[in-house]
């Protein structure tokens, strides 16, 4: 392969076009790919709006992992002229942004775990919804040996791009380098054509504060996590407190292989908890495949070596995620009935988020070698009226969609305590999650355990 400057310029300036040409390129009824979160086209997903408004595209598939800002204008077209055409704008992640426009019937929900996001890029193509017409992702500009890197999104990026009849980059300057890791880049040699973008911003997290409620249940976790042990972190105010709680504790030598890189790491690297060297493989690097964060954690990120971006697979399948000894994995849930199911991407029928990697986090770190998979969730919520309801129920919320299956359901955090109701009778969960749940539910809830013979004279609630 030739590095020398000259001839990667050259190729450079071969295939750069404007993002109107490229979005020229799409024919009516293409689908095409945004890939994941950082990587949605700015000024591609402009053009292709454009050429929706003016009525030459009426049919058009879009795929992406998962929407933030800014909201892609092909998604604001597609519903402002689906009675003119026939739009579907497909995501496996349920964001603020698919939440918000989810009523108009463009957005399309893929039910996937995130181990098998690669595996639907690499198998035969045995199913029509599985093409890629064209595949266009943001990226950071091209580095002295040809190389395009995305690590920041990687997921399903690259094996998508490849398994694509046109592969187009947009450059932006402000995009970060993430080291891999693995399949973080695409080189010159494998993209067709080059969008010079229009270098916005990237998007960064708010700072995420902690209720009160979430601070008394990243008390009640802190306690189980042990010198070495690996961590999985979500979004949100909990793990936002488990990293301050780590940060100001006596806690060392702890090592990250998560699907997510979150601020919480960033407050743990600072304060020195975080090594690696206990790690099996990756020895002395943080893992992840995506990263939503603050601007200062992705400042921090940007060209550092501790970093080591993977595919979805790597990073969250099953037995990659058991092979780690002392893994430790917080993930939140949105409701859990008296049996263990864990629903955690719907609210009843409505789709709320997806099942990402929380079900291979929860068995994988559960058989890992003194590892520990936790399941957190406030014990109530108010709805719009201003009535409290308890999260902990009898039964789903009919229509609920189970992620986590009891069976495979371990450790339950709420602010009012933590259990293990894994290999535990139906009895024996029952008294568990009661006494989890907040104290105005509890009689209400044993009732409804008795009706379910699953609560017997000698159960108790401490």
């Amino acid at each position: 392969m030739n590095y020398s400057i000259s001839n990667l310029h050259g190729k450079y300036k071969s295939k750069l076009i404007t993002a109107q040409q490229a979005a020229a390129l799409v024919k009516n009824g293409d689908k095409v790919s945004y890939g994941c979160f950082h990587t949605k086209p700015i000024a591609f997903d402009i053009a292709l709006a454009e050429r929706i408004e003016s009525g030459e595209i009426k049919k058009l598939d879009t795929f992406i992992v998962g929407t933030i800002l800014p909201v892609p204008q092909v998604l604001l077209k597609m519903i402002q002229k689906q009675n003119e055409g026939d739009f579907k704008y497909n995501t496996s992640w349920y964001g603020p942004i698919e939440r918000m426009l989810a009523t108009s019937g463009v957005p399309a929900f893929i039910p996937i775990q995130f181990q098998d996001v690669i595996k639907l890029r690499t198998e035969p193509l045995w199913h029509d919804s599985l093409r890629r017409d064209i595949s266009v992702i943001q990226c950071a500009p091209m580095d002295s040996f040809g190389n395009f890197n995305f690590g920041i999104a990687n997921a399903h990026t690259r094996r998508d791009m490849l398994n694509s009849p046109i592969k187009i980059v947009e450059v932006n300057t402000n995009f970060p380098v993430i080291y891999g890791g693995a399949e973080e880049h695409l080189h010159i040699d494998e993209i067709d054509y080059i969008i010079e973008g229009t270098n916005p911003e990237m998007f960064y997290m708010p700072h995420i504060e902690p209720t009160d409620v979430e601070v008394k249940i990243a008390e009640n976790i802190i306690p189980l996590i042990k010198d070495g042990a690996c961590l999985q972190l979500g979004i949100g105010g909990v793990p936002n407190a488990i990293g301050k709680m780590i940060a100001q504790s006596d806690l060392k030598d702890l090592g990250v292989c998560s699907e997510m890189f979150c601020d919480a790491f960033y407050d743990m690297y600072m304060s020195g908890k975080i090594t690696n060297k206990l790690k099996k493989r990756d020895i002395g690097k943080s893992v992840f495949t995506f990263s939503l964060c603050t601007k200062e954690t992705m400042d921090f990120m940007n060209k550092n070596p501790l970093m080591a971006s993977y595919n979805g697979e790597y990073v969250t399948e099953y037995s990659n995620v058991r092979f780690e000894d002392n893994m430790f994995s917080i993930n939140a849930t949105l409701e859990v009935d008296l049996l263990g199911q864990a629903v955690s991407e719907t609210i009843g029928q409505t789709q709320y988020s997806g099942t990402g990697g929380a079900l291979s986090f929860t068995w994988g770190s559960y058989e890992s070698k003194g590892g520990t998979a936790v399941l957190c969730l406030p014990s109530t919520y108010t709805d719009k009226e201003g009535k409290v309801h308890s999260k902990i129920r009898a039964t789903l919320t009919p229509g609920s969609v189970v992620t986590i299956p009891r069976s495979v359901t371990s450790t339950i955090a709420t602010e009012y305590g933590i259990a293990n109701i894994k290999g535990l009778s139906l009895w024996g969960r029952a008294e568990k999650l009661i006494g989890l749940a907040h104290p105005d539910f509890r009689d209400e809830l044993i009732k409804e355990a008795e009706k379910m013979n699953i609560w017997r004279k000698s159960n108790r609630i401490e």
